[in-house]
């Protein structure tokens, strides 16, 4: 495999946000011969990313700014800024940030094999931007198919009363 080197820039990269869970395309997995993808995320205050849900890749992420709060296969641990985490293949997870958070948390996500910025950006294609227009369920369940990403839908109901969060 042959990898063209490749500097990205501070304002490098394609935006695949999802409503208040801001993602910025950082490298595309195809510049990286799809051995990884780096991803730069924004989530609000009181905001869970997504719902529960698994895939085959494996993720690092590291806060670096704000805190988060990681649900790993049934554990629950806040990752202040500075810290990193190793979600390994198939682990169920997610990620939310407090309500009463200052300001949104900062994470970088680099996930190996590369190619999860496609699922993002297909994803964001099924939800408006427009927060009083709900999803295209059925696209962004197609979405994930697509993509090998397992979601727990019902885990929502779950997250959202016990730490009165809404979905990003």
């Amino acid at each position: 495999m042959f990898v063209t080197p490749l500097v990205a820039g501070p304002d490098s990269g394609t935006d695949a946000s999802i409503r208040r869970f801001r993602t910025r395309v950082r490298v595309r997995g195809d510049a990286s011969g799809n051995a990884a993808s780096v991803l730069e995320h924004a989530l609000a205050p009181g905001c869970v990313a997504m719902p529960v849900h698994r895939h085959d890749a494996c993720e690092v992420l590291h806060v670096l700014e704000g805190a988060l709060w990681l649900w790993l296969d049934g554990a629950e641990q806040r990752l202040a800024a500075g810290s990193s985490v190793v979600i390994p293949p198939g682990a169920r997870h997610t990620f939310w940030v407090d309500v009463d958070a200052p300001a949104p948390a900062r994470v970088l996500a680099v996930v190996a094999p590369g190619g999860m910025e496609r699922y993002y950006e297909d994803v964001a294609a099924h939800v408006p931007r427009d927060a009083g227009r709900g999803p295209d369920m059925d696209g962004v369940l197609a979405a994930c198919a697509r993509h090998g990403v397992e979601p727990d839908m019902m885990s929502l109901y779950d997250l959202i009363a016990r730490h009165g969060l809404s979905l990003a």
